[in-house]
């Protein structure tokens, strides 16, 4: 996979030791061995501890250190990163630092919602208020920056949720909301602008992805009505296609050939060429899902096929060339977190805590179904050798024997 080439240049690392950013490299794919797949209270649990603070974002994992970020207060005026020892739960470090744009805090708005990413010099995280900050392996902050006191605060309900992606050179940054939009690359190691492209105002809580093979490297943005490839080197716009709808939560999914996008309306999940320039017709739309919808979490492309999870909690399981629909499966409950492909199976993290493992297939195969009461929703997984780290709020958990 060209997605596990990439994790491979910006970690120096085993793919199957690190889980550096939002869903792995950007596809919910993992190499790690030795992986559980079945669990519950008091079974298969490696760790389960409280966090100093409240976040949305997933964990990100770098040899034998978790990252998780969080914020804590009334209007979330303390921003939060913290690492923990991958074996044993224990705190290893905690940074703490003012939020440059504090507001009230509630249900109805971001709270640490950005996932933060790591490689092996730094962990760069991103908030809601806007303040990006690089801090090193211990801790120790490297640079920070406030982009809404340099461009503008975020204009919308419920703030930002896009997390940041990592090339070899760069943090890019998505902030798309009511006011002036915009596209950013950030130095990893000044924190300084390489680019800044402006984009048209759209409401959206999007993760850009990176892609990338031998000829050029691409970032992938499904954001409220469009979908667009921008060259990682300059920030230009290389091709975008318009009138889509809904589109405002999953990240797009990528294969050699092509780009698929997640939409919650029911017929704008469609896949485009990834080859493509300029502006794109209906004409060149490769195809488009009959019935499957993504709400939360983002398409998982396996093997020759595509999986969609709706609000409902509905799994679609599709021919990723054609787009013919081969299986419906209902989960026991909706999907914040995006599913993740592991060798043969599938794993469907599910907000209640609930876990459905089924066998890579177009009949989705159950295997396993794992219950974990969580005290709060499930909002993302990171993946190792051995187990998983799964953040629910305040809550990190481990399962399985991480390492192992």
């Amino acid at each position: 996979m060209l997605a596990i080439l990439l994790a491979a240049m910006l970690t120096g690392e085993p793919v199957s030791q690190s889980w550096p950013a939002f869903r792995g490299v950007g596809d919910s794919h993992t190499s790690a061995k030795n992986l559980p797949q079945k669990w519950g209270e008091g079974k298969n649990i490696a760790w389960d501890i409280e966090l100093s603070g409240y976040g949305q974002s997933s964990p990100v994992v770098w040899g034998d250190s978790v990252f998780v970020t969080a914020t804590k207060g009334e209007k979330k005026e303390t921003l939060i990163v913290a690492c923990y020892d991958l074996s044993t739960g224990k705190k290893k470090w905690v940074h703490e630092f003012a939020s440059s744009w504090p507001v009230p805090s509630s249900n109805y708005v971001s709270r640490s919602a950005p996932t933060p990413a790591v490689d092996a010099d730094h962990v760069y995280a991103f908030f809601e208020s806007g303040d990006l900050i690089a801090l090193d392996h211990a801790g120790k902050e490297q640079w920070q920056r406030s982009l809404t006191k340099e461009y503008g605060k975020y204009v919308g309900n419920h703030q930002l949720g896009s997390s940041p992606a990592i090339t070899k050179d760069a943090v890019i940054i998505l902030f798309d909301h009511s006011g002036p939009s915009y596209l950013l690359a950030a130095d990893k190691s000044t924190g300084k602008n390489l680019w800044k492209t402006d984009r048209d105002s759209r409401v959206s809580w999007s993760s850009p992805v990176i892609a990338s093979d031998q000829q050029s490297e691409q970032i992938l943005i499904s954001s409220n009505g469009v979908v667009e490839a921008y060259s990682a080197q300059e920030g230009k716009r290389i091709w975008w296609l318009d009138g889509l709808e809904k589109n405002t939560v999953a990240s797009p999914g990528f294969t050699d050939g092509l780009v698929i996008v997640g939409s919650s309306q029911v017929g704008h999940c469609v896949a485009v060429n990834r080859d493509s320039k300029g502006k794109l017709s209906e004409k060149q739309i490769a195809w488009k899902a009959e019935d499957a919808t993504s709400s939360f979490g983002s398409p998982l492309i396996h093997r020759g096929l595509v999986y969609f999870v709706n609000r409902a909690g509905v799994a679609y399981c599709l021919d990723v060339k054609s787009g013919k629909q081969l299986s419906v499966k209902r989960l026991p409950s909706s999907c914040w977190a995006s599913p993740v492909a592991a060798g043969d199976h599938i794993y469907f993290f599910c907000k209640d805590g609930t876990t459905v493992v089924i066998k890579l297939g177009a009949e989705m195969e159950q295997v396993a179904e794992n219950v974990l009461p969580s005290k709060e929703p499930v909002h993302g997984v990171a993946v190792v050798d051995g187990g998983f780290v799964v953040r629910a709020g305040e809550w990190l958990t481990c399962i399985g024997k991480p390492g192992t």
